[in-house]
């Protein structure tokens, strides 16, 4: 026996389907602890966890994994513009680096050290990049700005530690690409501004 399922009760099962949060094995939904590139603090976004990262990309990654949290204080993930690819050349400037066309900043100007100074490139360092041209190592990718420093366990002359500067995200520390914003969750920002790091 046939039993005829109410059109009701299809359309009502179809409803709930349609509404339910459902993406694909690779995609996350998070809110953002940091904001940049045009996110704010407690949006809300959709991330692909297995994308590769290309050119123009915005990535959300993890400080820590990166290495780039030496004697840094704050959320551990961070949002960051993809302009360089592995095997790519990067010729920097004192204030600045360029990839395909890409310009990338590197903080600079009158009693400021340049970022060029002290830099991890790789498992490589070196003691100025200014006026060098680099190959983006494999396995990592070039962020349009200065992304942090690393701490090698390195000490100088002095007995102090050495600290590098990195340009880089490894993609190891990637925890995907940004696809879409849903919304806001305002009650998620406003309890982030009262976190003293």
């Amino acid at each position: 026996m046939i039993k005829i399922i109410p059109a009701f009760l299809v359309i009502l099962v179809l409803f709930l389907i349609g509404c339910s949060e459902r993406y694909p094995e690779s995609q996350e939904k998070v809110t953002l602890a940091t904001g940049g590139y045009g996110y704010e603090v407690g949006d809300i976004v959709i991330i692909d966890t297995q994308k590769t990262p290309e050119v123009g990309d915005i990535v959300q990654y993890d400080w820590a994994l990166n290495k780039s949290n030496c004697f840094g204080m704050g959320p551990a993930l961070y949002l960051a513009k993809i302009i360089g690819l592995p095997g790519g050349e990067v010729i920097f400037s004192r204030c600045d680096f360029k990839i395909n066309g890409y310009i990338g900043t590197s903080p600079c100007g009158e009693g400021i050290s340049p970022n060029t100074k002290m830099v991890i490139w790789g498992s490589d360092t070196y003691e100025d990049v200014a006026g060098r041209q680099l190959i983006v190592p494999s396995n990592e990718y070039l962020a349009d700005k200065w992304v942090g420093q690393e701490c090698t366990g390195e000490v100088d002359e002095t007995g102090s530690s050495k600290v590098y500067n990195r340009f880089t995200v490894k993609n190891e520390a990637i925890k995907g690409v940004i696809l879409i914003k849903l919304g806001h969750d305002k009650e998620f920002e406003e309890s982030q501004k009262n976190i003293v790091y």
